[in-house]
């Protein structure tokens, strides 16, 4: 008895088991060797790291990290960390996937080369690989992902509702992840490691770090492609890129080699690849005009919304400002993280940024885990005015204005730490271990511009929601802006630096160009981040939910060009989208597919249009966004210009009844886009008050009669329809693939066990845009661009317009 309550005593007196390790990273330094990282335990007397689940070292409690100097060459690893306490060993971290990148051969052949791990980039590489293509990423630095995985952990987006594609996939890991939260604020590592779950499942993708292009081999007056398509054509001078030279610049396996691809995603900012192919581009700024009243030259006051004076709208080769994005943390009270002072800190460049508890960084900054991004301007994190040569400038010459900013972004922080006395506020400790504390990237907000047959420009933006955008890949809701290209030297005048705007009020929810990436004058490339756009147009696209966007719709257009021998200007943007519209990813052993019935892109389908009510599990969502792109279902212009009534979307209400006036409208659409194809489509007047409700025989009437369609002689497999003009106009929709099976099998079984067609029950909104969908394959080509669609924009026709074409 005695034995048995000393043994209960010692049990209540045993110490709890240590936790997980936090912050658990893992970094591949060449062919051979992985890095992995933790933050200490308190307690921990020793360590445990475990790769692959089996014990691969252990390690004295002062450990927090450690030398993988036996990884397989690329190859994937999972790492966690247990810490050893008095207690024993404690709970594992969460594994951390990672692989080593093979040696840089001299030689290699590719379906698709990728340049630059931006968002764009990583989004082009993996979904083309998930098409079974044989991807090549190279990548300048050690770190995958771009800006969000080098200090932009607040992401650019103002509504969550417009997060969709390959974002959402970003968006979601990250929630796992942390196993809080919406995903939309996140730490370097973080972000990181979703990034490189991401890329390390894709199948058929083989990453190099560390490097970077040196030069082209270009191939002139390509043959043109036994498939062409219709409205392609091949510019004068077109040429193609015939190779890449690039260089390794890592210390543990330095090499040149030479990548022979099919086709070539340039998706860095500063688009070297494409400006040595001879794609024509821009950079600076356009001048003031009708169309852009913010562009050039401009001293702009956001509170008064309007150019001040000394604005002279001159056109010039000014680049707003860049920034190195660095994540600071809070240490708590009586922490002392105080830095020296950097080379050339001078006290009046920050004296006038807001103090840290109204500044940028403390407020739209926060990040989880008590860590903040810096991103204060125009006093502050930027350093205007010494960029404008860095689009064009050599790598030597890049590294040298890099230091400018990197003393700058460390002034600013000395500042914070000393000018305001917030010496607990310091650089975050377990983010950017392998790069010595450091994130990889500048923030290179613009760079060149590559030039489309398409050049979107502010009005474009301004106005589009009266536009039609038929070749749209997704949406973008973020605000025009530009950061100063001049520091500003007055800190009492109402701008905040020339150049320097932000116009949400300007900039509603707008529809993303797929042609915009499709520069001239090379035919085997695509361009994914240094879109066409002017200057102001520019700061829409260049936020990193929006280059995934479109490093998405490049990585689609190619699977179609090498599946179908099409150069990138010929690709359907009808084709596109419908592979944007899966809902289910390519993996290794079922790659996606150009084709309905295969998988795609993501498991998350993109948005082409914004219906609030219209979620991607709806049945009718590849319908209801693919017509959309197309007009036929317009989302009207605000009437108030603000911000908030920018952002506002009509809601589609799916099962409201159809009324004849709408029924009327979208036959006319049809109609109008059959006059425009050559093909037949007369839709009869749909009699009585513009108001009642269209029942569903009245639609199939007026769809069979419109396409002129006879029933055949099979018949009709529904069980409720005597032989009226309903039964007959069903059994012609039917015979043509449009039945009412596509609304649901519980929605039309018949009592008898066959279908219920339900002559007199009201068709829905929802319903009449499944069969309208269904009905395009009988309007202009199957494969192709209908000519309407071939147009950069259309004028939309609003609800309550004249019905006939």
């Amino acid at each position: 008895m005695i034995c048995a309550l000393i043994s209960r005593c010692g049990a209540s007196l045993a110490l709890p088991p240590l936790p997980a390790p936090e912050a658990v990273e893992a970094a591949a330094f060449g062919p051979s060797r992985i890095q992995v990282y933790w933050n200490a335990v308190q307690g921990a007397t020793g360590y445990v790291v475990l790769r692959d689940d089996v014990e691969a070292a252990r390690l004295n409690g002062s450990a927090t990290e450690w030398s993988d100097e036996h990884a397989r060459t690329a190859v994937n690893h999972t790492y966690a960390v247990r810490a050893i306490g008095p207690d024993g060993i404690g709970a594992a971290s969460a594994p951390y996937i990672e692989r080593t990148d093979a040696p840089l051969p001299a030689r290699i052949e590719c379906d698709l080369l990728v340049v630059g791990a931006t968002t764009a980039g990583v989004a082009a590489a993996v979904v083309a690989s998930r098409y079974g293509l044989n991807v090549v990423l190279i990548e300048e630095t050690r770190r995958l992902g771009g800006m969000s995985v080098n200090g932009l952990g607040a992401s650019d987006i103002r509504r969550l509702e417009h997060a969709s594609g390959f974002f959402e996939e970003f968006r979601h890991a990250v929630m796992r992840l942390y196993g809080f939260g919406n995903g939309l604020r996140y730490e370097p590592r973080v972000a990181h490691q979703a990034m490189k779950e991401i890329i390390w499942s894709a199948p058929g993708l083989t990453v190099f770090r560390q490097t970077r292009p040196t030069g082209v081999g270009i191939r002139s007056n390509p043959t043109v492609p036994a498939a062409g398509a219709q409205g392609g054509r091949q510019e004068a001078n077109a040429r193609e890129i015939a190779w890449v030279d690039v260089e390794c610049i890592s210390p543990e396996a330095p090499a040149k080699g030479r990548i022979w691809p099919k086709l070539v995603v340039d998706a860095t900012e500063c688009g070297d690849v494409a400006a040595w192919a001879g794609a024509p581009y821009r950079v600076g700024r356009e001048g003031r005009s009708a169309r852009e009243p913010h562009a050039g030259h401009i001293y702009y006051s956001r509170a008064e919304d309007r150019a001040l004076p000394g604005s002279t709208g001159r056109a010039d080769r000014r680049i707003q400002a860049y920034s190195y994005l660095i994540t600071v943390k809070d240490y708590g009270p009586g922490s002392d993280k105080t830095i020296a002072p950097p080379p050339g800190y001078d006290i009046e460049k920050y004296r006038h940024a807001p103090p840290w508890p109204r500044s940028w960084n403390a407020t739209s900054g926060k990040l989880p885990n008590d860590k903040y991004e810096i991103n204060q301007h125009p006093y502050g994190s930027d350093l205007q005015g010494v960029n404008y040569t860095y689009p064009e400038a050599s790598y030597e010459e890049r590294r040298r204005m890099e230091r400018l900013f990197r003393d700058h972004v460390l002034g600013y922080l000395h500042w914070i730490q000393t000018g305001e006395g917030r010496k607990n506020i310091g650089l975050s400790e377990d983010d950017f271990r392998a790069e010595g504390g450091w994130p990889s990237l500048l923030y290179i907000r613009e760079a060149r511009r590559f030039e489309a047959d398409v050049v979107m420009d502010e009005t474009d933006i301004l106005i589009a929601r009266s536009l039609v955008r038929p070749d749209a890949i997704g949406i973008a809701d973020y605000a025009m802006d530009s950061h100063a290209t001049q520091p500003k030297t007055d800190p009492t005048t109402a701008d905040m630096g020339e150049g320097e705007f932000y116009l949400p009020q300007y900039t509603p929810w707008h529809q993303i160009p797929f042609r915009i990436m499709i520069p001239k004058r090379v035919e085997n490339l695509f361009v994914a981040t240094a879109v066409s756009a002017t200057h102001v147009a520019y700061g829409t696209y260049r936020m990193e939910p929006v280059r995934m966007h479109f490093g998405t719709a490049a990585a689609v257009g190619a699977a179609i060009c090498l599946r179908h021998g099409l150069r990138p200007r010929e690709v359907p943007a009808t084709q596109v989208q419908l592979e944007l519209l899966k809902r289910q990813a390519g993996t290794r052993t079922a790659p996606g597919r150009v084709g309905l019935a295969a998988p795609g892109p993501s498991a998350y389908p993109t948005m082409l249009y914004v219906f609030p009510d219209i979620l991607p599990d709806d049945a009718a969502y590849r319908a209801i966004h693919w017509l959309a792109a197309r007009g036929f279902f317009p989302c009207p212009p605000p009437a108030e210009r603000s911000a908030a009534k920018m952002l506002e979307a009509r809601p589609f209400a799916p099962d409201d009844a159809l009324s004849a006036s709408e029924a009327s409208r979208l036959m006319a659409v049809m109609a109008e886009r059959a006059a425009a194809s050559g093909d037949r489509f007369l839709p009869p007047a749909i009699e009585g008050p513009r108001d009642r409700a269209v029942t569903r025989g009245e639609a199939a009437v007026a769809l069979a009669s419109a396409f002129g369609w006879q029933p055949g002689p099979a018949e009709s497999r529904y069980a409720d329809l005597t032989d009226t003009p309903v039964r007959r106009a069903a059994r012609a929709l039917e015979q043509h693939g449009i039945d009412v099976q596509v609304w649901g099998v519980l929605e039309t079984r018949h009592a008898s066990g066959g279908l219920e067609f339900a002559t007199d029950r009201p068709i829905t909104r929802r319903q009449f845009a499944q069969w309208l969908f269904l009905a395009h394959r009988f309007i202009g080509p199957l494969f192709f661009d209908h000519p309407m669609d071939r147009r950069p924009s259309i004028p939309v026709r609003l609800p309550g317009d004249s019905a006939t074409p």
